[in-house]
């Protein structure tokens, strides 16, 4: 086979394949990014190549500076950070499993050696060299989140709760869209059943949202608990906001805030960096794609 030539928009994903000969093909498969624009569903039976197939996309995906976040439960995806363009066995060393190269018969560093040659055959059976490797290296910025763990990068769910870094007037619609979700979003986090549009509770919060996002002020969940006790709007709609709301369910609504904060296992989904997609998606270098993986342990 050729080396496969990098073409901007094009996610080379291996060659054609001789199923009734045993053999791989010189015809290069090439799949057009533009194809990405709605949803895909990847599936197969176990061990069929799902996740190396996705782990291939991704790796394209980079190399044409387009920026990813994964969410990735098991962890299998945060694989794609294992880029050894050396393909040296002290690369594998720290990776290996003491209990598989036990199984396979081996010690730590013969096992390291054999799957560093097995990467090497691999990678050169696709014509993938050394270079591309440091290529995909220098396309993007790999950073690991865990939610609700310290494993990795610690993220303050509740860190969206800043007033959004737009023009409130021109951007009305969007930023109720964006409180609507968020109070959703909160409602579930409490474990509240609510209706956005005729429930009190949801009602109230995108009140005490949009009475401080519009004035470009941000809040966070000890603010928003003491606002629901004592709001700082004096109507809702036509009626003032004791009718609306009594004092006795808002103070049961602020409770079940609080039991958020006073619960110890919750406190790590408060520790971290802000869950700032834009900030997640691009380094501080705008033209420089940043690709995130996250997975909650």
């Amino acid at each position: 086979m050729k080396t496969p030539q990098e073409r901007l928009g094009s996610f080379y994903l291996g060659a054609e394949y001789d199923l009734q000969n045993g053999k791989v093909l010189d015809t290069k498969v090439h799949y057009d990014a533009r194809d990405l624009t709605t949803h895909a569903v990847c599936v197969g039976m176990t061990g069929s190549g799902k996740t190396g197939l996705c782990v291939g996309l991704l790796e394209e995906a980079a190399l044409d500076r387009i920026p990813t976040i994964m969410i990735d439960p098991k962890g299998d995806i945060t694989n794609l950070l294992l880029q050894f363009p050396d393909l040296r066995p002290d690369d594998f060393r720290p990776w290996i499993n003491p209990g598989d190269a036990r199984r396979k018969g081996m010690s730590v560093d013969e096992y390291a050696a054999s799957t560093a040659e097995t990467w090497k055959k691999g990678l050169d059976d696709w014509e993938i060299g050394p270079e591309r490797i440091r290529e995909l290296q220098a396309s993007a910025d790999f950073t690991i989140y865990t939610p609700g763990s310290d494993a990795g990068i610690a993220v303050n769910i509740l860190g969206s709760l800043a007033a959004p870094k737009l023009d409130l007037s021109r951007n009305a619609e969007a930023v109720r869209e964006r409180i609507g979700g968020t109070v959703a979003a909160l409602m579930g986090l409490a474990g509240l059943k609510s209706d956005p549009v005729k429930s009190p509770e949801a009602i109230l919060l995108s009140g005490i949202f949009e009475h401080f996002w519009m004035q470009r002020q941000d809040l966070d969940l000890a603010k928003l608990i003491l606002c629901i006790q004592n709001p700082p709007m004096k109507q809702v709609g036509v009626f003032d906001t004791d009718t609306f709301y009594p004092p006795k369910e808002r103070f049961e609504l602020a409770m079940s805030f609080n039991s958020i904060i006073a619960s110890p296992g919750f406190r790590s989904w408060l520790q971290g960096e802000a869950l700032d997609i834009d900030r997640m998606l691009f380094t501080p270098k705008a033209s420089r794609a940043t690709a995130f993986f996250t997975w909650r342990t």
